[in-house]
C-alpha cells in the first residue's frame, strides 16, 4: 500500500475496509459483488486495483461503476455532513465512515475517559445507536439473502459473526449460518471453494509453463472436478483453469505474457 501511495502520488487517498459486510451494505453494492483492494485518489478516481487475471464477475466494471455512484451519492461519507462532530470525536467519526466499528468503540472509550462534555456524550450515544441500527439492518439482509442466495448468505453470516462477536444480533446470525451449512447444496459449495483454495489455487499461481500445467495442475484439477464438478463453484474453477491453460500455452509459444483477456461473465472467484 505504501508503495502505491508513493508511486501514484496519492495525496490524500481513501481506502475502505469492510466490517462484516457493513460497508457493502451501507453503499448498496450488489449482493453478489466480489471484493478486492481498491485505492481511490483524492479526485475520486481508482488509482490502484489489486485485481487478478483469474478474477471473474458478472460485470467486470462493477467496482468502478459502484464507487463512482457512491462518491456522488455520499460525498460526505456515511455519517453525513449535517451532523456536527465535536472536535474530540473527529477520529471516531472518521472510523464510523470507514465502517470500522471496533475502532469506533475503542476511540469513543478513549475520548470519554476524561471528564467529557454533554455534547461529546450525545455524539457517542448517537454513533452507537446508528451502529446498532446498521447491525439490525445487516441481520435482516442476511436473513433475506438466505432464501435467495444461501451460499452468499452463509459467507456474510460468518463475516458478521467475526466482526461483531459480542453484538446482540450475533446469536440470530449464527443460527442462520448453522441452518444454511446443514443444507447439502450449501455445504458442497463451501467445500468446493475451500478445496479449490487449499489444493488448486496455490498451483495456479506457481505454474508458469505448459509442461508444468500438464504435469502438476491438470491432474489436481481433474481430481477436483470428479468431486466438485457438479457445483456452481466448480464451473467457475473450470473456466479459470481454461484461461490458465491458454495463458501458459501462449507464453510457451511466444515467450511473452499475452494481454489480459476479457473476463468471463460467469460468477466469481
Amino acid at each position: 500500500m505504501a508503495s502505491q501511495v508513493e508511486r501514484f502520488k496519492l495525496q490524500p487517498f481513501a481506502n475502505m475496509l469492510d466490517a462484516g459486510g457493513a460497508t457493502a451494505a451501507a453503499y448498496n453494492l450488489p449482493r453478489n459483488c466480489n471484493f478486492q483492494l481498491v485505492v481511490i485518489d483524492g479526485g475520486g478516481k481508482i488509482a490502484y486495483s489489486a485485481g487478478s487475471d483469474l478474477s471473474y464477475m458478472a460485470e467486470p466494471n462493477i467496482h468502478a461503476v459502484q464507487i463512482e455512484k457512491s462518491l456522488k451519492e455520499y460525498p460526505d461519507g456515511i455519517l453525513g455532513a449535517g451532523i456536527p462532530v465535536p472536535p474530540a470525536m473527529a477520529q471516531a467519526a472518521h472510523f464510523f465512515d470507514l465502517q470500522q466499528f471496533g475502532l469506533v468503540e475503542q476511540e469513543l472509550t478513549r475520548a470519554l475517559q476524561d471528564p467529557s462534555s454533554a455534547e461529546n456524550m450525545r455524539f457517542a450515544d448517537s454513533l452507537r445507536a446508528r451502529e446498532a441500527d446498521q447491525r439490525r439492518a445487516r441481520l435482516r439482509q442476511i436473513q433475506g439473502l438466505a432464501d435467495e442466495q444461501p451460499v452468499q448468505a452463509y459467507h456474510e453470516a460468518l463475516s458478521f459473526v467475526e466482526a461483531f462477536p459480542k453484538s446482540e444480533e450475533v446469536d440470530a446470525v449464527s443460527a442462520v449460518a448453522t441452518k444454511l451449512i446443514a443444507s447439502q447444496k450449501v455445504k458442497q459449495e463451501i467445500d468446493a471453494e475451500t478445496e479449490y483454495r487449499r489444493i488448486v489455487a496455490p498451483e495456479i499461481k506457481n505454474v508458469k509453463t505448459e509442461a508444468a500445467f500438464n504435469s502438476m495442475l491438470k491432474p489436481l484439477f481433474e481430481g477436483y472436478m470428479k468431486t466438485y464438478g457438479n457445483t456452481d463453484y466448480g464451473t467457475v474453477v473450470k473456466n479459470a483453469i481454461a484461461d490458465k491453460s491458454l495463458i501458459v500455452s501462449t507464453e510457451t509459444e511466444t515467450g511473452a505474457t499475452p494481454p489480459p483477456k476479457e473476463r468471463r461473465k460467469n460468477g466469481g472467484l
